[in-house]
């Protein structure tokens, strides 16, 4: 798309298939942490090749886990990602970061060095597939340990007595380490790359934070949980995949900027024009990152406690169960046809989904509004979005977005491919 002062759209008369390499891409960061309906990056790296030159300043205002900006460095483009999630924001950042993988190495064997003296015997490990500590044990082992334990909401349905106890420990050295902070924040990324497998919660559901039948029968069966040997695997590999990272980006590290942030107030983020938008933005009412990231938020003292992280919640864009009293709702003006036929059809059925509909349009049109302030005319926005259903009718998202931007831009290409969610195994009602 273009920014246009004009409502004129044009457009091919037929979407053209987009085409990148299929093969499995290089690791480079992007495994550093799990993240949900992220960014594929051999999309993501075709894109910059084919719309971006060398030295253009891309931004990505919903650069989720920094897929767009780990590939946009290899190519030596400047490149700025906001998000407002929290952990988000924090993940992207760390896997930017310019550190030589020579001297994280030695940090990391600072800490491997100390955990031998509290990670708990083997044998222990071996009983406790089956068991847990008993409240008694969990305070003492807590109060004998000067240790901090994060006040996340029902505690103990998330994670055993004892698995708390160890991340506790864990969270405690990597904090008292004395490395670089830049150091520690790779050690924490790590860290959190553990969370959901240490805990009790499914890891592979995109819908947000359950405890499913599944991880219920694993448990029945018995399941060795040892967060000291899961954080040694996750820092040795996070080290071979930096090193990958670093070879191919280099110096070209030092150009990249992550902000948290919300993209409907884009221009309080970024203050100067930028060459391209790059971006796939967030879906109506699909991952639900606020509950998605609960854990991570209080293990990484994101927020400090569940008030602070409540104040989050009304900033996510495309969230559900958006109240009567929303702010964004109560201004919403939807100006778009497709839009207000679409808020419509879902109220005469479900006046809640239609709120948080309304809610992700405004947003949405409020985003866009922002971005084509920072675009020169004539350059290019790219928005890699996706179908999505509702009561088993397929909204037309494509043909939305053209709607929404149209006061603002000019549509100028459409493209499309295929591609087979190999992340999502569970069905959803809504697909």
């Amino acid at each position: 798309m273009f920014p246009e002062t004009s409502l004129t759209q044009t457009r091919n008369s037929k979407p053209v298939r987009f085409s990148f390499e299929q093969q499995a891409p290089e690791r480079l960061t992007h495994y550093l942490f799990r993240y949900p309906a992220k960014f594929h990056p051999p999309v993501a790296r075709r894109l910059i090749e084919q719309f971006t030159s060398p030295q253009d300043l891309i931004l990505d205002p919903f650069c989720g886990s920094g897929t767009l900006l780990v590939e946009a460095l290899p190519l030596g483009r400047r490149v700025i990602g906001v998000d407002f999630d929290p952990v988000a924001a924090f993940v992207a950042h760390v896997k930017v970061l310019p550190i030589s993988t020579r001297q994280l190495r030695t940090s990391a064997e600072k800490l491997f060095a100390v955990l031998p003296y509290f990670e708990r015997p083997d044998k222990d490990y071996q009983r406790l597939m089956f068991e847990d500590l008993t409240d008694a044990e969990f305070r003492a082992e807590v109060q004998s340990q000067n240790l901090s334990i994060p006040p996340i909401p029902n505690m103990f349905h998330w994670f055993r007595r004892y698995v708390a106890v160890d991340l506790a420990v864990l969270r405690r050295e990597i904090v008292k380490l004395h490395v670089p902070s830049t150091h520690r924040k790779f050690l924490k990324l790590c860290y959190a790359s553990i969370l959901r497998n240490s805990s009790n919660a499914d890891p592979v559901p995109v819908s947000g934070l359950e405890v499913t039948s599944h991880m219920l029968q694993r448990e029945k069966k018995g399941r060795r949980i040892n967060p000291y040997s899961m954080l040694k695997f996750a820092v040795t590999r996070a080290l071979e995949d930096w090193e990958s990272f670093e070879r191919r980006a280099g110096q070209n590290r030092r150009l990249a900027t992550v902000k948290q942030g919300n993209a409907t107030q884009i221009r309080r983020y970024v203050r100067k024009p930028v060459d391209v938008v790059i971006t796939s933005p967030p879906y109506h009412n699909a991952v639900d990152y606020y509950r998605r990231h609960t854990l991570e938020m209080y293990w990484l003292d994101l927020v400090d406690d569940h008030h602070e992280r409540l104040a989050l919640r009304p900033h996510y864009i495309g969230r559900n169960r958006v109240p009567k009293s929303d702010t964004v709702y109560l201004n919403a003006k939807l100006t778009s046809a497709l839009a207000l036929d679409w808020e419509r059809k879902i109220a005469h059925l479900d006046e809640q989904r239609a709120r948080d509909f309304t809610h992700y349009v405004s947003s949405m049109t409020k985003c866009l509004t922002g971005l084509a302030a920072l675009l020169p005319r004539h350059h290019r926005a790219i928005f890699v979005v996706g179908q999505n259903s509702w009561n088993g009718h397929e909204i037309p998202t494509v043909d939305l977005f053209t709607e929404m931007a149209a006061s603002e831009f000019r549509l100028i290409d459409q493209y499309w491919y295929p591609i087979k969610n190999r992340y999502m195994t569970y069905s959803r009602h809504n697909n």
